[in-house]
């Protein structure tokens, strides 16, 4: 799946470098929001989000916490679980 990914990533690019891209600037302005979801380590994610992100259940991710594989939570304000 990787791959595909990666594939389609450089056929972008190859576009964009050739200047015959194909993207309107909705679809621009979208791809780019994506990629940057995706790529944005910085943002901090709830349990919920988190066990998701891991693909592990809430029990597992507090296992990890314990045996400090992952880090404890932080409280921040205007969120309401910890991240």
């Amino acid at each position: 799946m990787i791959n595909l990914i990666r594939e389609y990533l450089l056929k972008l690019v190859d576009n964009i470098d050739a200047g015959n891209s194909n993207l309107t600037e909705d679809e621009t302005i979208k791809l780019i929001s994506v990629l940057k979801e995706l790529t944005d380590r910085e943002r901090r994610l709830s349990k919920y989000e988190s066990c998701r992100y891991l693909n592990v259940s809430r029990a597992t991710f507090d296992n990890y916490v314990r045996a400090g594989k992952l880090p404890r939570g932080e409280h921040i304000a205007g969120f309401k679980e910890l991240s």
